[in-house]
């Protein structure tokens, strides 16, 4: 009996000492490392339903290991453990993989909208750079560069939602700016309209040839002033418009500068601009535009016409109320030419559709 005591003493001796209970798998400490790299890369965002999958094998894999742990700790054996976990492994390494790509194609898509909205704005620029009225376009214009500009460094950090919360707004600007160049030169893209400026112009260049006489022929679209002489072009001057020159006038203080056929009516070399050629604007036309839109409701009741419109000096750079400008070293040039009586024709445009229009969508 001693003897027994003695040898079941020696076995439990053996058991505690000469052998260890099975150590926990690392790969248990990796799943947990790797599903939250998982969470923070935005599995649910980009594999709901993988990750959905990729749940139930880390929940099957966490409950066998749960099970083989509750066991004496001699009789555990943790290679099934293993090797479930180090199958979950492998579909999180797989899941990793896949949202790395879907990022990068998301990444690709959007630095292409970036681009897309960047040429447009550079295109809207371009097209309203020398157009009184692109004010407010090119502040538009500047913010939505702005945001464009902070969007491709949001992209670098991956802040996905800020990115595409700067593209609507940058996009948004784009196409407001869009709609007021539409609104002002839209007109110059219409062929009836080009048609009947050029007839305009065509009438005033014949008046001149056949009765050998001075006429001015204003283009608004390319801001120059043209002399013609016995019906041939002899200068071109650079000028200035009112602050909505491309629009055709009609009402006072509306900032347009009138289109049709006038004729200076006086010539005055001590105006506050310098040197001065009034024309007579209103004429017949005029006042029955006015008059036909007022009907219409389209002019304030107590709103006039407007007069005391004029070709002068003081710069072809600034902008007016409406009269046409020009440097005084070239409106001494016009000033000597003229008389009362000399023709003038602002037209929106003459020789088709200005090259930067194409840029407006």
């Amino acid at each position: 009996m001693r003897y027994y005591s003695f040898l079941f003493l020696i076995i439990v001796i053996i058991m505690c000492f000469g052998c260890s209970a099975p150590k926990t798998p690392p790969e248990i400490r990796y799943a947990e490392k790797q599903k939250a790299v998982l969470v923070n890369a935005g599995v649910r965002e980009y594999t709901p339903d993988e990750y959905r999958i990729y749940l139930t094998t880390y929940s099957n894999a966490e409950g066998a290991f749960l099970t083989e742990d509750a066991k004496f700790r001699y009789f555990k054996d943790f290679s099934s453990v293993r090797d479930q976990y180090r199958r979950l492994l492998g579909k999180g390494n797989m899941l990793l993989s896949k949202i790395n790509k879907l990022k990068a194609e998301k990444s690709e898509g959007i630095e292409k909208r970036i681009f897309t909205i960047k040429d447009r704005v550079d295109s809207l620029k371009t097209s309203t750079s020398t157009i009184n009225e692109g004010r407010l376009i090119r502040k538009n214009l500047s913010k939505a560069e702005f945001l464009l500009t902070e969007a491709e460094l949001l992209l670098k950090k991956g802040d996905f939602d800020a990115v595409e919360a700067n593209l609507k707004k940058a996009n948004d600007l784009t196409k407001e700016s869009s709609k007021i160049a539409n609104s002002i030169l839209s007109r110059y893209a219409d062929r009836n309209q080009i048609e009947n400026w050029r007839r305009l112009a065509e009438t005033t260049i014949k008046e001149s040839k056949n009765k050998g006489i001075v006429v001015f022929i204003v283009s608004k679209i390319d801001q120059s002033l043209m002399v013609y002489k016995n019906g041939k072009k002899i200068k071109t001057y650079d000028v200035g418009l009112g602050r909505n020159g491309l629009k055709d006038k009609l009402y006072a203080g509306d900032g347009g500068t009138p289109e049709g056929r006038y004729y200076i009516v006086k010539k005055n070399a001590g105006s506050r601009y310098y040197k001065a050629l009034l024309f007579d604007y209103p004429n017949a036309e005029d006042r029955l535009r006015f008059a036909q839109a007022k009907k219409k409701g389209l002019i304030p009741a107590r709103t006039g016409i407007g007069s005391l419109l004029e070709i002068h000096g003081g710069g072809s750079d600034g902008m007016t109320k409406g009269c046409i400008s020009l440097d005084n070293n070239d409106m001494d040039k016009i000033y000597a030419l003229a008389c009362e009586g000399t023709p003038v024709t602002i037209v929106g445009a003459i020789n088709g559709v200005n090259e930067t229009l194409s840029y407006i969508d």
